[in-house]
């Protein structure tokens, strides 16, 4: 009798690495763009949000 293997197993091991693999490049895309957005954001909340026209705003914190 010919033993009939089992391949169920693989199709949840393929799914798992391949939200791994998505999470990691998703991750590393986050990190590399955050140092961007975030002088971006910190940029416009300081002209937003400035006490007055004529008032000298500190420099943003140099990530």
């Amino acid at each position: 009798m010919a033993r009939i293997r089992k391949n169920g197993g693989q199709a949840i091991i393929e799914y798992v690495l391949m939200v791994i693999m998505v999470a990691v490049v998703i991750a590393i895309t986050i990190r590399s763009s955050n140092t961007t957005l975030y002088q971006y954001w910190t940029g416009l909340t300081r002209q937003v949000a400035s006490p007055c026209a004529r008032c000298e705003t500190p420099p943003a914190p140099d990530l």
